[in-house]
């Protein structure tokens, strides 16, 4: 088309790209991002793993900070190979060097990660203050009651069948239309994300009646010898786990649906759902098991004094949060003192 076009037009070659266009992109970006961190006063990196398809590890770092018009900027730093051991002491190696890379060790740097013990200990090898993941305390939290034998069993037996039989997924959807319900496919649940069971067992419920009928029509029954149904204890079942459930459901799309979720918000979520998973009279046995379950995992994350310090000063000075009502009147009392006190040393060093 070109040669057409302007016969005298060259086109560019995939060397001219690789090895002058995009170095060119990479060093103009590089140069911004670079501008940017150092006019931050703070910055807070988090740091995660992944692996690929090709079972190749990466480890992927993308800072954090608030601009001089008060706006959150995030840019990643780096995805690079991974390929000794993740032991604490190498990935406080990968922090160090990437800190450096990009001059911010002496903004002294937060660390957000997930819960991993080589996580928690490369932080701490490094010498800058740790944050766990919050998003990742919900789901280890919440794994540990799907664990449960009632709840594993239930979770195995809904909306597999639907997924490896044609015949029956065929009738499910001829009978959404014949109930007239909306045609929502089943959803199966993913390990990694714990709302993806309750999505799967809420779908599961919505759907109840087409499920049932389907079951029950005369092609499945032909052509299927092991029909997995459910019985009237496992729909109860479902219906509680799901109430159970509901809690740490708001409190993933309260984080999800932010933006920018900061630290502040870890405390009062926190508290609420300590609160809300205490068992009372009126639960069912399942539901207790569920609650007990989730209380017992939350209860023990983020107890140091000085985590909890740390989590009290960002909510004190969230607008949304100020009047700490998840404190005690003395909780509330020392947390602002604190407050005062760091406002007081910056103060200090300004002059």
């Amino acid at each position: 088309m070109l040669a057409t076009l302007e016969p005298r037009y060259e086109i560019p070659s995939r060397r001219h790209f690789t090895d002058k266009v995009i170095p060119a992109l990479y060093a103009d970006t590089r140069a911004k991002v670079e501008g940017a961190l150092q006019s931050a006063k703070r910055v807070a990196l988090t740091c995660d793993g992944s692996t690929s398809r090709a079972t190749e590890s990466f480890v992927t770092i993308t800072a954090h900070f608030i601009d001089d018009n008060w706006d959150a900027q995030s840019y990643v730093l780096q995805t690079r190979a991974m390929n000794d051991s993740h032991t604490g002491a190498h990935m406080a190696e990968v922090l160090k060097k990437a800190a450096d890379e990009w001059k911010l060790t002496e903004k002294e740097p937060a660390v957000v990660t997930d819960n991993a013990a080589n996580m928690s200990v490369a932080v701490e090898i490094a010498g800058y203050p740790h944050v766990r993941c919050f998003a990742h305390v919900l789901n280890l939290a919440v794994q540990r009651a799907l664990k449960l034998p009632n709840v594993a069993r239930l979770l195995g037996r809904i909306c597999t069948f639907f997924h490896r039989s044609t015949s029956a997924a065929e009738a499910l959807k001829r009978n959404h239309k014949m109930l007239g319900l909306l045609h929502h496919k089943l959803i199966t649940d993913v390990v990694v994300r714990w709302n993806s069971a309750y999505d799967m067992i809420s779908r599961f419920l919505e759907q109840q009646t087409a499920v049932t009928a389907a079951l029950l029509s005369p092609e499945v029954k032909k052509n299927t010898t092991d029909i997995s149904t459910l019985t009237d204890g496992d729909i109860r079942n479902a219906e509680e786990v799901v109430k159970a459930l509901h809690p740490m459901m708001v409190a993933t799309k309260s984080m999800c649906e932010e933006k920018s979720p900061t630290v502040s918000i870890i405390a009062p979520l926190h508290a609420q759902l300590l609160s809300d998973t205490l068992s009372t009279i009126e639960d069912a046995p399942l539901v207790k098991d569920i609650k007990c379950a989730i209380h017992g995992d939350l209860s023990k994350r983020y107890m140091s004094a000085e985590e909890k310090n740390f989590l009290y000063v960002a909510s004190a000075l969230d607008p949304r949060f100020k009047s700490m009502l998840f404190l005690s009147p003395s909780e509330v009392q020392e947390t602002y003192a604190m407050v005062v006190s760091k406002a007081a040393a910056l103060t200090g060093m300004q002059m």
